[in-house]
């Protein structure tokens, strides 16, 4: 288990236990990288017309949010290795976990935003996903919902594993409190993606809608989730002398 501990503290008060650039952080960027390549506007063929072109540039909003969602999975788990640096078998088993969903949930990813946005704009961005019914649009929610579950949870997993080991990282009180809060964080995240799956099972074909809408209550969710903990850190911080 990799637990260098380094004098530099980063600006959310932990210290920073990952200094070196390890293969597991070089495979992860990789698989990240190559997760966004399957993300591209048009990977079939290049635009041959101004036409073409335009009707490619209309995937760009779907394309853009899929890209910062993923991109914000990297960042989670670029923050989780500089705090720890670990590199035992059960975090490698972890972020080869993460790895493996994002890859997979790169479709349906792309495909609710997509149809997302082709609702929004009564269909002038256009959607290469053919929707024939409402039990059509309950499997991708469910789909959607599992990965955006199994996701969360494996990053929760990871602060879970860090929080395991609390006393071979030599975490403080301000350290051990961020990491469980880092876990309840994305317990909460994931389990929106349960709560998703559930209402596009149990409501009727008209309200199917409000199982995909009710992800954007994490918007109000969790920045009051993030002001408590904020607030608190900050507690912990003036306690320790931690500035």
């Amino acid at each position: 288990m990799k637990t260098n501990n380094a004098n530099q503290t980063l600006k959310d008060g932990f210290s920073r236990r990952g200094r070196e650039r390890t293969r597991l952080e070089t495979f992860i960027d990789a698989a990240f990288a190559f997760a966004l390549t399957m993300l591209v506007i048009s990977i079939d063929s290049i635009p041959e017309n101004i036409q073409q072109l335009l009707d490619a540039l209309k995937n760009v909003p779907a394309f853009g949010t899929s890209f910062a969602l993923i991109m914000a999975y990297w960042r989670a788990h670029q923050v989780w290795s500089e705090r720890y640096g670990l590199e035992d078998l059960p975090s490698v088993l972890l972020s080869s976990l993460l790895i493996f969903v994002i890859m997979v949930y790169v479709y349906p990813l792309k495909i609710l935003f997509g149809t997302m946005f082709h609702a929004m704009t009564d269909g002038w961005l256009a959607s290469r996903f053919a929707m024939e019914s409402y039990a059509d649009f309950r499997n991708l929610l469910v789909a959607y919902g599992i990965g955006f579950c199994v996701l969360n949870l494996s990053v929760a997993a990871l602060y879970w594993r860090a929080w395991s080991v609390r006393s071979s990282l030599s975490l403080n009180a301000l350290e051990q409190y961020l990491t469980r809060s880092e876990i309840l964080s994305w317990v909460i995240i994931g389990s929106f993606g349960l709560y998703s799956i559930a209402l596009a099972c149990w409501l009727d074909n008209e309200w199917t809608q409000a199982a995909a809408w009710m992800y954007w209550l994490l918007l109000i969710v969790m920045p009051i989730y993030n002001t408590r903990v904020h607030r608190k850190a900050k507690a912990l911080q003036a306690q320790l002398g931690i500035m």
